[in-house]
């Protein structure tokens, strides 16, 4: 804010166009004092209102001056805005009373949304405010008032808020950014930057394993409630078929139609298996959560299976971490997940070779890793190895549930199961299960 004795702007090469809003009165007092015979303006129409039949007419030549040989035409206010866009104006100078703010500000506003600026005539020649500078953005807007002459030799106060070094400010810091930018895509594009790399490798396996883990739970929805549906009504299907082969057994019925039950019976207590491996891969079957020894499941589960799998010629190394601690889950679960993913191992492996177990402690969870040195999983079989129904089985070799039961299983004990694999490497699932409880 200053106080100062300025004096009218000094004329410019080219007049400001202008158009004078009025009521064919204060608007012809203004032109006559002020834009008469000031070269530094070319006063382009009048816009007339509250006074009838005016528009229409032209201001007499004889008062308009010797810069308006032909006089300046007055038009209808309704037509300000296609004479702003016809005349290329630059600036709007309202000159009239007994209107509201409102309706002032909404002038205003159309004034300068259509490119021109818009001013109020103040008591001196100077405007009261001038808004806008429209046609050249971020420069000053500004306000004046006069004084009275008591105040003398101060003649008026003027608050102009200049918005150019607002916007040079913000020309440098974009030019920085944007040279910093560049620097930084030609260091990407040049040089080979492993952890910028190695964070990006991580980002998107994170995305894909929150991808994936949304797609099984939407998965797990599913298949909870159509298991629940076909359960009921096969539970009472396989009893009606055990009391069948029963009765055809004590009434030494024909051997085919015995032998036929049994086979159905047999299918149908396959179903239901299936159906309880699919009741526990959508977490709706109930665990029983217990301290848990990691090390004597596993080491039941070798027991196992140790005889078998060393006719075909597969050994079996354990490596497990004498002071683990204790977990809290379902014991006979996990003996599932470990021996589903021991078969798995050796299946892998047709022409034998080795399965390493590891346990050990990594921060809040226990670590459990199945290794294996077989023919190893390509991206893609990777990619949708824990999707129920996948298999690389062959037909009636393997029902693609195993590794759906086990992600299931783990899930539901709060831990995690992920895999790491190279063609023709061999294949290695490691197992996270929390040391402490787990919150249900």
């Amino acid at each position: 804010m200053i106080a100062t004795g300025e004096e009218p702007p000094k004329p410019t090469m080219q007049p400001a166009r202008v158009i004078i809003m009025g009521a064919a009165g204060r608007d012809f007092h203004n032109f006559n004092v002020y834009f008469r015979d000031n070269p530094a303006y070319q006063v382009v129409a009048f816009t007339a209102t509250q006074i009838p039949n005016i528009e229409g007419r032209t201001y007499p030549a004889s008062l308009a001056g010797e810069l308006y040989p032909e006089g300046i035409p007055i038009h209808p206010e309704q037509q300000l805005v296609e004479l702003i866009h016809a005349h290329s104006a630059d600036q709007v100078v309202f000159a009239y009373s007994d209107v509201t703010h409102e309706y002032v500000m909404h002038l205003a506003s159309e004034v300068l949304i259509n490119g021109a600026d818009f001013r109020l005539m103040g008591t001196g020649i100077e405007p009261v405010l001038s808004l806008g500078q429209a046609r050249r953005s971020f420069l000053p807007i500004r306000a004046r008032t006069d004084l009275p002459s008591s105040l003398a030799p101060f003649k008026s106060i003027s608050i102009e808020l200049d918005s150019s070094p607002l916007l040079l400010q913000s020309g440098r810091i974009f030019a920085i950014h944007l040279v910093v930018a560049a620097l930084l895509m030609f260091l990407l594009h040049r040089f080979s930057l492993p952890p910028i790399e190695k964070a990006l490798e991580q980002l998107e396996m994170t995305q894909a394993q929150l991808i994936h883990s949304e797609k099984m739970s939407a998965l797990g929805e599913i298949y909870a409630g159509l298991t629940h549906e076909i359960n009921n009504p096969l539970g009472i299907m396989i009893g009606k078929l055990e009391l069948a082969l029963k009765m055809a057994k004590e009434r030494q019925l024909p051997a085919d139609l015995t032998r036929d039950l049994e086979i159905v019976t047999r299918n149908g207590l396959r179903i239901s298996e299936l159906i309880r491996s699919l009741l526990i891969f959508s977490r709706k079957s109930t665990l029983s959560f217990t301290e848990t020894a990691l090390n004597h499941v596993i080491a039941e589960v070798v027991e196992l299976v140790d005889k078998p799998y060393a006719k075909q010629h597969i050994r079996i190394e354990s490596r497990f971490e004498p002071k683990l601690p204790y977990c809290y889950g379902s014991a006979g679960h996990l003996h599932q997940v470990f021996l589903g993913l021991l078969n798995n191992a050796r299946d892998a492996m047709p022409q034998g070779g080795t399965i390493t177990l590891r346990t050990y402690v990594n921060s809040h969870f226990l670590i459990a890793e199945v290794e294996d040195t077989g023919t190893g999983m390509a991206p893609d079989v990777k990619a949708r190895i824990f999707e129920p129904f996948f298999t690389t089985k062959g037909v009636g070799k393997g029902t693609g549930l195993g590794l759906s039961v086990a992600y299931g299983i783990i899930k539901t004990h709060g831990g995690d199961i992920t895999v790491e694999s190279t063609p023709g490497k061999g294949s290695l699932f490691r197992l996270m299960l929390p040391i402490e409880e787990p919150r249900q």
